[in-house]
């Protein structure tokens, strides 16, 4: 009988059996975080997510946004746009449930429609810049892809995935695809898109 429990055992821990896995990702989602404090004459919008605030710059002559980690003060992060055609940056913030740690934000880019996604990594007090996604969501006015997204966390690396039936356009072929036909893998330095 011992045994019998031993190799049950072993195949569930090695994920051999359907359905059970041994090791279960942690999902990140969508947290639809609305601006904790929004500044018209200032031309700023604050989001509080976690420990962190975001400090959105929407300003005619300048398109920026920077993190403080509320734990220290301290300014962690600081990014200023470069693209003249961009008009705004619009956020999305992704955790997993009951957790503050890591933070994914999608950073849009976005003028009357977005233009593709800036995806931060926010871990424990480090900032990482994996890249842009030159993808927009084919919903009739070319949105955010991050509205669709969801990640699946592997250790230090994690896999944006979208719902099946929502219509992606690459922005650089101008293929469209549906979301069950391509994830991205994030690392903390690149993004490697995966079409299935």
């Amino acid at each position: 009988m011992k045994l019998k429990a031993a190799i049950v055992l072993f195949f569930i821990m090695t994920g051999l059996v359907p359905g059970l896995r041994a090791q279960d990702w942690p999902i990140l989602t969508d947290q639809l975080v609305l601006p904790a404090k929004k500044s018209s004459q200032k031309h700023y919008s604050e989001y509080e997510v976690g420990y962190i605030k975001v400090f959105v710059i929407d300003a005619k002559d300048e398109e920026r946004f920077y993190i403080i980690d509320t734990r220290t003060g301290d300014k962690i992060y600081d990014y200023t746009e470069g693209e003249e055609r961009a008009m705004h940056l619009k956020p999305r913030f992704y955790m997993a449930e009951g957790q503050d740690n890591p933070i994914i934000i999608c950073m849009s880019l976005e003028t009357t429609y977005s233009l593709g996604t800036y995806v931060f990594i926010v871990d424990d007090g480090k900032v990482y810049f994996p890249g842009f996604i030159e993808y927009g969501a084919d919903n009739f006015n070319f949105s955010a892809i991050g509205l669709y997204a969801q990640f699946e966390q592997h250790g230090d690396w994690f896999l944006m995935f979208f719902q099946d039936d929502v219509k992606l356009i690459d922005y650089v072929t101008d293929d469209l695809l549906y979301g069950n036909q391509i994830e991205f893998k994030i690392e903390r330095d690149k993004i490697i898109p995966i079409r299935k």
